[in-house]
């Protein structure tokens, strides 16, 4: 934890402990609060959030940034965008711990989406517009040794995060998404093959929403292992959900 949470988090302490009444409802800014259009000057303070850097298209963080005014830093992608990946501010994610409170730890605990881990990032043109912001299923937190472990979405069920956001964003299967094929060496898992590509545009948000979910096996992948057929295989599998909103036209 950085230096600039220790008088914060002494605060917080005493105001976990407070009746709730006496305490405003925690909250915390997330990628939802970002402004899709707008120059870096109305978007939210860095101060917000935490562990800056240029993203790698929806993966892990590459070299770290100060916050949203060094995007430039990070090359550009394909259609000019510069990808910012960051992470939620973790203080009240501290606060919980030092009080060993499961369900506050939960609630707070890493970057998520309904206790999906997600990695969350924004795309700004080259003059400092946000012109998107993309969330991407994240397995990481499975490998972490926490103390105390919160209640996260494994990524076996990563690609139900879909779902999620299908409802949430008003997509229609039937009229929105393309069901594509498997590709050479792609295999179902058990039963499910699931490589789904959903887009719509949303004129009255000004908004377009693009949607990928995943799950089925990768080429080479299998349920058991080839030298030992009675042997199940771990985590041989692409499990996702990936989400990106832009700015209509873009």
């Amino acid at each position: 934890m950085s230096g600039r949470y220790c008088i914060p988090l002494i605060l917080g302490m005493a105001v976990w402990t407070a009746s709730p009444a006496e305490t405003q409802p925690l909250s915390r800014l997330t990628i939802w609060d970002l402004k899709i259009g707008a120059p870096i000057a109305e978007q939210p303070s860095p101060s917000e959030f935490r562990g800056f850097a240029c993203g790698s298209n929806g993966g892990p963080p590459r070299a770290p940034l100060k916050g949203w005014a060094d995007f430039k830093r990070c090359a550009a992608e394909p259609d000019g965008l510069h990808e910012v990946y960051f992470e939620y501010d973790d203080e009240l994610e501290y606060i919980a711990r030092a009080h060993d409170n499961d369900r506050e730890i939960s609630r707070w605990a890493g970057t998520h989406e309904v206790t999906f881990p997600v990695i969350v990032s924004a795309l700004f043109d080259d003059a400092g517009i946000l012109k998107g912001i993309r969330m991407v299923t994240d397995a990481r937190p499975e490998h972490r040794n926490d103390i105390t472990e919160a209640d996260r979405k494994k990524r076996e069920e990563a690609y139900t995060l879909g779902a999620v956001m299908a409802s949430r964003f008003n997509i229609n299967p039937a009229k929105d998404c393309q069901a594509l094929p498997p590709a050479e060496g792609e295999t179902p898992v058990g039963s499910l093959f699931i490589k789904l590509a959903c887009e719509r545009n949303d004129p009255a948000a000004a908004r377009r929403i693009v949607l990928r979910t995943n799950l089925y096996r990768k080429p080479g992948q299998s349920a058991y292992n080839p030298q030992l057929p009675t042997q199940l295989t771990q985590g041989q599998f692409e499990s996702s959900a990936r989400l990106e909103i832009y700015q209509l036209g873009q």
